[in-house]
């Protein structure tokens, strides 16, 4: 559960350049990330290099693990070493930030490391407003996921990935950790 608060805390304010648009024409409007090319590669893990893989996800912060641990790794793996890099403008919404806590919104993959380091990879997410239910200004960047390591965390396309995670796919392959 604090390590998806941290991560979209992370989304919140995030250390690339930010560019607030607001939707439509006028000033006011909910807020939209917006997209540019990367070149920074992310240090992408092979399989050989996935000790163990977890996901969290509900409001409890609910942890499930692998049903064929290898073959979700193979997956992950391969989705990850086909993403492309991006820059992602999160705008910056005016005022303190919006601390959660409980685990709102989308899962989040834990990748245990063969150096010890533990990666996270979730659904590129941020809030465009403080409106009530705060549930409606979640916003994710479609097709976009979250890679981070350490203090350090890249933007990359993945659809097949960004769906997987999105649309439950990953509930075929897991199941509630002991």
């Amino acid at each position: 559960m604090w390590g998806k608060v941290a991560l979209l805390a992370t989304c919140l304010a995030a250390s690339v350049p930010v560019a607030a648009a607001a939707v439509g024409s006028g000033s006011s409007g909910p807020l939209r990330a917006s997209l540019s090319p990367s070149s920074s590669h992310p240090p992408t893990p092979a399989v050989q290099d996935m000790r163990s893989v977890s996901i969290t996800a509900g409001l409890a912060g609910i942890g499930y693990e692998p049903i064929h641990p290898a073959q979700v790794e193979a997956e992950i793996a391969k989705w990850m070493k086909q993403a492309r890099p991006v820059q992602v403008n999160i705008p910056k919404l005016p005022g303190p930030p919006i601390i959660v806590n409980a685990n709102i919104d989308p899962p989040e993959v834990f990748l245990t490391l063969a150096s010890g380091a533990t990666a996270t990879l979730m659904p590129t997410t941020y809030f465009s407003g403080r409106g009530e239910p705060l549930s409606k200004d979640i916003q994710h960047v479609p097709d976009v996921v979250t890679f981070t390591e350490g203090s350090r965390t890249w933007y990359l396309r993945s659809a097949p990935l960004y769906t997987w995670l999105m649309d439950g796919g990953w509930k075929r392959e897991f199941q509630l950790a002991h």
